[in-house]
C-alpha cells in the first residue's frame, strides 16, 4: 500500500507496473484486489464470467491472469484451457488459481497443471502481491518437477496433497493454503523442502518407508494407508494451526518456523540418534537436525520453549559432522599403530622393562642379570601395562587420544574436541501464549502488521483510508486489539461472549467515525479523519467504558498505528 509520493522501487528494485486480468466474480474481492495492486502502481482489469475473461484475453495482453476456479458459468480451467487452445504463438500470461475449493482443482490432475500457482481462499493479499510482482519465470518455492507418479493407494484418500519431488502441476504457492498433507515420495533434498513456506504447518506422510519418526506418518505399508488414521492426524494439525496467531503461521523466521512445527506434532520436539546424518541425531521433524540446536537455544533464551537433555555427542569442529573415529596415538610420532605390552618387574635384581625385553622365544630371561623368571609372583610381577608404538619404537605409559573426522579427515586432540549436547524440547506456557497473541506478545518492537491478518472488510477500509490520505492528506489511525487474558476464562463460550460484548461497547463508545472489524485472535479498529498522535484519550475512554460492561477482564492491549507506520 502505497502511502506517500509516487514511489517506483520496492526494497531498492524497481517494480514494472504488471497488466493483471482479475477473473472474479465476487465483488467484495474485485474491490480488495483493485484497490491493493492499484495502489501499488498495477493497471487491473476485471472480468466478472468465464465468458467476460476470454473475451478479454482475446482482445488485450496480460502479464498475470487471477482466476477464480467457480465461476459462474465456466471453471477457470475451462478459461485457461480454451485459451490456450486458441492463443497459437501469442505471449501467454501467468495464470494462478486463485479458488476456496483447491481440493477440486487438484483432482483434475490432467489439467490442474494449466495454472502457475494455487492460492486458497480467503485471499492472503499480501501473497497476491508478491506473485503478481514476481517477474516472470521466477523460480517457484519448490523443486524442480519430476514426471507425476502413477496413481498409487494413497490417490484414493481424497487428499489435497503437496508431494515432493514437486510433481506435474501447478507450482506451489507460499503457504501451501488449501492443502491437506506433505506427500514424500523420494526423500531427496529435504532442507530445500523444509524451507518452502507453509512446510512446517503440514503433516508429514513418509511413501518411501525411510524418514522413520521424522514423518508424521508411514505410508509406505498397507496399514499406514488407513483413510481414519491419516484424515485424523489431518483433522488434527487443522484445528491445531487454527490456534496458531496468523503472524506467527507466516513467519519467516526460522525460530518461529520450528515453534510452529513443535506445536503442531504435540507440543513436544523428540530427538533420536540416526546415522542418516551427519550430526548423528535427527529429530520428529524434517527440518535440518544441523540448524535445530541454535533454533532450541533462541528459543529456550525467549522461555518459549523448555528444554531436556537426551545424549551428548562430539562434533567436528571443522565441519560440525558427528562422524568422527576415537583412537590411541604414540605422543611422539601420533601413530595409531600401537600394541600393549606387560611391564615385568624382576624382584631378585630389581631390573623392570617391558615383557618383550625379556621374552627369548617362550621363556623370559632378564636382560640385566640373564637369570631365568620361572615363577610368577617369586621370581617377578606384572606392575603395569606399557604402549609400545611400531612407527617409531617409542613405549610410553600412556597413549594420547585424538578424533579423526571420517568426513573432513581432520584430526583433533580429545581435550579440544567440542561436546554437542542433544535437547528434547516442549512448548512452555509462554511459548503457547506467544503463537495465539503472535509477535505483539514479545513486545511493540516485534509487532508487524500485514494485509494477510486483516478481516476482508477491514483490508478494503484500510485501503480507502489509504487512498484518501495519499490523494488528500486526510489523517487516520488504526487500532489493533489483542487480549492478553482471553485464554484464562475457563468456558470458550464465556471467552467468545465476553469478547463479542467487550468490542461492541467499544465500537458505540468510538462514534461513527470508527470501523471495528473482528479478526481471528485480535480485533482493529480504524479511525477516520483522526491522528495518531491525537485519539490515545479517545481510545483509552472507550476501552474503560468497554471493560465496565464484561465481568471477565480480557487484558485488553493497544497498538496504534499511523499512515507513515504503514507506509514503511
Amino acid at each position: 500500500m502505497d502511502l506517500s509520493a509516487t514511489d517506483d522501487f520496492e526494497d531498492g528494485r524497481p517494480v514494472r507496473p504488471v497488466d493483471v486480468l482479475l477473473v472474479e466474480d465476487s465483488s467484495a474481492i474485485q474491490d480488495l484486489i483493485e484497490l491493493m495492486l492499484g495502489a501499488a502502481g498495477h493497471q487491473v482489469t476485471i472480468a466478472g464470467s468465464g465468458a467476460a475473461a476470454l473475451e478479454a484475453l482475446a482482445t488485450a495482453e496480460f502479464d498475470v491472469v487471477l482466476c477464480d476456479f467457480h465461476l459462474p458459468d465456466i471453471t477457470g480451467l475451462d478459461v485457461v484451457r480454451r485459451f490456450k487452445e486458441s492463443a497459437g504463438t501469442r505471449p501467454q500470461p501467468s495464470f494462478v488459481a486463485i479458488t476456496g475449493d483447491v481440493r477440486g482443482l487438484l483432482a483434475d490432475r490432467a489439467n490442474c497443471e494449466m495454472f502457475d500457482r494455487v492460492v486458497a481462499k480467503p485471499l492472503d493479499i499480501d501473497l497476491i502481491c508478491e506473485l503478481v510482482e514476481q517477474p516472470r519465470g521466477a523460480p517457484g518455492p519448490a523443486a524442480p518437477p519430476m514426471p507425476a507418479p502413477a496413481r498409487t493407494a494413497i490417490d484414493t484418500l481424497g487428499l489435497a496433497l503437496a508431494e515432493w519431488p514437486h510433481a506435474a502441476g501447478p507450482a506451489w504457492a507460499p503457504g501451501l493454503d488449501g492443502y491437506d498433507a506433505i506427500l514424500i515420495r523420494e526423500a531427496v533434498d529435504l532442507p530445500r523442502l523444509w524451507s518452502i513456506p507453509g512446510v512446517n504447518l503440514m503433516p508429514v506422510l513418509d511413501a518411501t518407508g525411510q524418514l522413520e519418526e521424522s514423518a508424521d506418518l508411514d505410508v509406505s505399508t498397507i496399514a499406514g494407508l488407513d483413510a481414519g488414521r491419516i484424515s485424523a492426524l489431518v483433522d488434527v494439525f487443522h484445528d491445531r494451526r487454527r490456534e496458531i496467531h496468523p503472524d506467527i503461521l507466516r513467519s519467516r523466521d526460522a525460530a518461529d518456523r520450528l515453534l510452529c512445527r513443535l506445536h503442531l506434532a504435540g507440543g513436544t520436539l523428540t530427538p533420536r540418534l540416526s546415522n542418516a546424518h551427519d550430526g548423528l541425531a535427527a529429530w520428529n521433524t524434517i527440518a535440518d537436525p544441523r540448524d535445530i540446536d541454535a533454533l532450541l537455544t533462541r528459543l529456550s533464551s525467549d522461555e518459549l520453549i523448555s528444554t531436556t537433555f537426551y545424549e551428548r555427542l562430539h562434533a567436528c569442529p571443522n565441519c560440525r559432522s558427528g562422524h568422527v573415529v576415537v583412537r590411541e596415538e604414540c605422543p611422539t610420532c601420533a601413530s595409531s599403530h600401537l600394541d600393549d605390552d606387560s611391564y615385568l618387574h624382576h624382584f631378585r635384581c630389581a631390573f623392570q622393562a617391558p615383557e618383550g625385553d625379556f621374552r627369548q622365544g617362550d621363556d623370559l630371561i632378564c636382560p640385566k642379570c640373564r637369570r631365568e623368571l620361572s615363577h610368577f609372583g617369586r621370581d617377578y610381577d606384572r606392575p603395569g601395562t606399557m604402549i609400545r608404538c611400531h612407527a617409531c619404537g617409542n613405549v610410553t605409559s600412556d597413549a594420547v587420544v585424538a578424533f579423526i573426522c571420517t568426513e573432513c579427515t581432520s584430526r583433533t586432540d580429545a581435550d579440544r574436541m567440542p561436546v554437542r549436547d542433544i535437547m528434547a524440547a516442549e512448548t512452555t506456557e509462554a511459548g503457547r501464549a506467544y503463537l495465539r497473541a503472535g509477535s505483539s506478545y514479545l513486545g511493540p518492537g516485534r509487532t508487524a502488521l500485514r494485509f494477510g491478518d486483516f478481516p476482508l472488510e477491514l483490508t478494503i477500509a484500510l485501503n480507502r483510508a489509504a487512498r484518501d490520505y495519499n490523494d488528500a492528506k486526510t489523517p487516520f489511525a488504526l487500532g489493533y486489539i489483542r487480549y492478553d487474558r482471553l485464554p484464562d476464562i475457563e468456558s470458550a463460550r464465556a471467552a467468545r461472549d465476553t469478547r463479542r460484548l467487550w468490542l461492541e461497547t467499544f465500537q458505540r463508545a468510538l462514534g461513527d467515525r470508527a470501523f471495528v472489524a473482528k479478526g481471528r485472535a485480535n480485533d482493529f479498529f480504524l479511525l477516520y479523519e483522526a491522528d495518531r498522535s491525537a485519539v490515545d484519550d479517545v481510545v483509552e475512554r472507550a476501552r474503560v467504558q468497554a471493560n465496565g460492561v464484561v465481568r471477565h477482564d480480557l487484558g485488553c492491549q493497544f497498538e496504534l498505528f499511523g499512515p507513515e507506520d504503514l507506509g514503511n
